[in-house]
């Protein structure tokens, strides 16, 4: 993993929905009480919080790191990065539109941190060998889809874009092995996604997840599992587009592609001369 912080909550948060009761009480102290956790030892917190030491350390483990010890240090460069990085300007002396975009800047340093890169570059090849790839998406996730299949489109691989009932289950039971199925979606948990993509694992296609949650109806079926930074780690997650850190994740595969082969590059520059061209000529005459 690559990043200036660890991004703890974001983990936390992706690991949220395999979590047990106790583990859960400890994800929520965690988040609500950082310097807590720094200054404290284990036997400190296991008393503050209620639960056993054995328990801190398997909600550790589960949400990614290999111990108590492990997971304090990242704590600690996580909160020494969030306050060198808002040091200069509290948030309460600045405009909301800059408000906003600490979040987002939070949001993508955060998705940065949970990419696994050999994650990324297997999405790259798998799509590249594909005979057919199917992308889907529904609500924001359908934006998502589309930007995909529009990139995709560029450089020459034939793709497709769903967001109905009819054509996601339809794609996942006439693909094949040779075909690549990526499906995009915050929770996890969408019901016509989760058929579908159950056709297309029976059909031996290879299945590509991109999600919030680490462990969800979803990701049961992946073959290649990619997580982003669900928007709930920010403040004001009620006014950010959920999207985001997803189009941050497509633009790696897609940088993946093209650094992969040049023939890629020469096409998307290609594509982007007749769009431009196009564009020019109409304009011309408007």
């Amino acid at each position: 993993m690559s990043s200036q912080t660890n991004a703890v909550v974001a983990k936390i948060i992706s690991s949220k929905d395999k979590l047990t009761f106790s583990e859960n009480e400890i994800a929520n102290f965690v988040m609500d009480n950082p310097d807590y956790i720094i200054q404290n030892t284990i036997t400190s917190i296991a008393a503050e919080i209620g639960v056993s030491e054995a328990s801190i350390n398997r909600f550790c483990k589960k949400v990614g790191f290999k111990g108590f010890n492990d997971f304090k240090i990242a704590i600690a460069q996580d909160t020494h990065y969030r306050n060198m990085n808002h040091k200069s300007k509290r948030r309460e002396d600045i405009p909301f539109s800059d408000e906003l975009a600490f979040d987002y800047n939070d949001l993508i340093t955060s998705t940065a941190a949970l990419i696994d890169p050999e994650e990324i570059a297997k999405a790259a090849q798998a799509i590249a060998k594909a005979k057919n790839v199917y992308i889907f998406g529904v609500l924001s996730s359908w934006l998502a889809a589309l930007e995909l299949r529009q990139k995709l489109d560029l450089i020459g691989i034939k793709s497709f874009a769903y967001n109905d009932t009819y054509n996601m289950k339809l794609s996942g039971s006439m693909c094949t092995g040779g075909d690549v199925v990526i499906a995009i979606t915050r929770s996890g948990l969408v019901r016509e996604i989760v058929d579908s993509l159950s056709l297309a694992s029976q059909s031996e296609a290879t299945v590509i997840t991109l999600t919030s949650y680490n462990s969800t109806s979803v990701t049961q079926y992946a073959d290649i599992k990619i997580i982003a930074s669900d928007k709930l780690s920010v403040r004001n997650s009620a006014f950010l587009s959920e999207h985001i850190t997803f189009l941050y994740v497509i633009d790696l595969i897609f940088a993946a592609l093209v650094k992969s082969d040049s023939r890629y590059m020469k096409r998307k520059l290609s594509s982007e001369a007749i769009i431009e061209s196009s564009q020019f000529w109409n304009n011309e005459y408007l």
